[in-house]
């Protein structure tokens, strides 16, 4: 048991700190964030079901962010931005040649409403697959592909995501780099279909 245990943190462990921190950007929340979803973890590990672990892992973790944010919504917005996104995800990403642009991002994904942020953050960030949102978040994939639309949409529509992607020559990027491959699915390598309009038109 305590075997299992440690190979789903050691599976699923960044995952769920990266959603954590893409919707909360703050690094010390999303740490504390994660810590809980893996107590709650070994609290219940005798009545989940472990054929489905990582759609109930997110599941919890959406929820510990849910309530944060709920908490907290009268609050100043903390701001604890680490030196470049592929910190927070642990991932190379040459993409995003600027930090003033990574910043901007991360704060347009916080700022989208559930259930598009947290969408957008699954699939674009995470690469994570319609079934496993769908699992984790008790929604169709129609509902799934609807909110996915409208997350990317706003993102597009964003004017300094699209100003500062013009002024460090990002046209293009998302449709020439495409879909993450395997090895960079679940680590953040989505965010790599960015283009001068935000968010690429992938998946729509």
């Amino acid at each position: 048991m305590m075997t299992q245990y440690k190979q789903a943190i050691s599976q699923y462990r960044q995952r769920v700190f990266s959603f954590a921190y893409y919707s909360l950007r703050a690094r010390e929340d999303a740490e504390d964030i994660t810590q809980d979803v893996f107590i709650r973890l070994w609290q219940h590990w005798q009545k989940i079901d472990h054929d489905r672990i990582g759609a109930w892992l997110m599941r919890v973790a959406h929820n510990s962010v849910v309530d944060h944010l709920r908490r907290n919504r009268h609050e100043q917005q903390r701001v604890d931005l680490p030196d470049t996104l592929e910190e927070a995800v642990a991932v190379e990403d040459p993409g995003l040649e600027s930090e003033q642009f990574r910043g901007a991002l991360e704060s347009a994904i916080s700022s989208l409403a559930d259930p598009h942020r947290s969408i957008v953050i699954m699939r674009d960030i995470q690469g994570l697959s319609y079934q496993e949102i769908e699992q984790t978040l008790n929604l169709s994939q129609s509902q799934v592909k609807v909110y996915l639309h409208r997350a990317r949409r706003q993102l597009r529509e964003n004017r300094s995501l699209r100003e500062l992607a013009i002024e460090h020559n990002l046209t293009g990027a998302g449709e020439e780099r495409g879909r993450p491959t395997e090895t960079e699915q679940g680590h953040g390598a989505g965010v790599n279909r960015i283009n001068t309009e935000g968010i690429s038109h992938a998946d729509q």
